[in-house]
């Protein structure tokens, strides 16, 4: 039999070209089954992908838009509480300064009984105002503790400052086009300066201090009393400012406004709480739902398409598997696998009907040889 095929003629190999394009034809399909499977699959994936992300985004959004609900309403409770804390700590300010101004009130008219004292007393004695000063005491009556820094940064402006500050004027201006002139010039006004300062406080001490020590001592001791007075006003201001107790100013209607309020926020908390938990246990699910019902037709479209393009490959596959056993045991054995393929057969076809070879088996010999 073997034989008698070598023999056949080009009929022979027409019919195996015939069938080995049908097996080809059948391959190009199942490529195109593949690719069409590739993108079906990847339409899929993508489709999922996206109705899983709308499904988020759609949550998201509308889970916030609640959330902005509440949210906006809590800020807006916060901010008449702070309106009220607001108007509170200015009527209590207001009280605690009516309560200081009360309690110290004696301290006060004493304080200002003093004062006139005092100017009645120096006025009477032709002593200069600026005498009843503190500045004054601290530089002639030395005797409290922050007087001896005025005293201490008096005398060092004044002998120190003054004679700089007269140095530089010299240097810049009187002396400027003479400074061969400025070391003896610029002495000679300084000491005048010095002087003119010295003689100024000796002058007072003498004309003022010394002539009316017992009424500047007068003085001193009004001072020490009004002095007294504040420490003693300061003290009571210090100790209302620490008192804890409200009950006093009259804030009652504020406190019930803040516990009105306060009352007001924890019941919008609850119902936000509230509605928060009746979107996790069941809006979320319905809007999952929404969306599954307006999308997730189509994916399953998609779904079945590639289930019937994979039955339709399943068969294809084991049409194109049966080719192939067919080829092989009908002319697998016969012209060998080498041969087996379209264009060898269609080479040896060109060399029978170009004449080149009667048989078969010619055509194959002539094929060998011109290779």
């Amino acid at each position: 039999m073997q034989e008698s095929v070598f023999d056949e003629n080009v009929d022979y190999l027409y019919q195996v070209q015939t069938d080995l394009e049908a097996v080809e034809q059948l391959k190009k399909e199942m490529n195109e089954y593949k690719i069409q499977e590739k993108n079906l699959k990847k339409s899929i994936v993508s489709e999922e992908k996206s109705i899983q992300d709308e499904i988020t985004q759609t949550i998201k959004r509308r889970k916030s838009e609640i959330e902005k609900v509440y949210d906006d309403q809590i800020d807006a409770n916060k901010a008449k509480s702070r309106a009220v804390w607001n108007k509170r700590d200015k009527a209590k300010s207001k009280r605690i300064g009516e309560r200081v101004s009360y309690e110290t009130s004696e301290l006060a008219e004493e304080n200002r009984q003093l004062q006139v004292e005092m100017r009645t007393l120096f006025k009477a004695q032709h002593i200069p105002s600026f005498c009843r000063s503190g500045y004054f005491y601290a530089l002639f009556m030395t005797k409290r503790a922050w007087e001896f820094p005025v005293l201490i940064a008096t005398i060092l402006a004044a002998y120190i400052g003054v004679p700089c500050i007269v140095y530089l004027i010299c240097a810049g201006s009187i002396f400027k086009n003479s400074p061969d002139k400025l070391p003896f010039g610029c002495t000679i006004i300084v000491s005048v300066v010095l002087f003119v300062i010295s003689f100024i406080y000796i002058l007072m001490v003498n004309l003022i201090k010394i002539r009316h020590y017992d009424t500047l001592l007068d003085g001193r001791q009004i001072r020490d009393e009004i002095a007294a007075n504040k420490r003693q006003m300061k003290a009571i201001r210090n100790k209302i400012n620490k008192d804890k107790d409200d009950s006093q100013y009259g804030l009652d209607k504020y406190d019930d406004k803040l516990t009105e309020l306060e009352n007001e926020l924890a019941a919008i908390s609850a119902e936000k709480q509230d509605a928060m938990t009746l979107f996790e246990n069941e809006t979320k699910q319905v809007l999952t739902n929404e969306v599954n019902d307006r999308r997730l037709g189509h994916l399953e479209d998609m779904k079945v398409r590639l289930d019937a393009l994979e039955d339709d490959m399943a068969v294809l596959d084991e049409d194109i598997q049966n080719s192939l056993l067919a080829v092989a045991n009908n002319y697998g054995a016969i012209l060998g696998k080498e041969f087996c393929t379209p264009e060898k057969v269609a080479d040896l076809i060109s060399l029978m009907e170009d004449g080149t070879a009667d048989t078969v088996s010619e055509a194959i010999a002539a094929y060998k040889g011109a290779g």
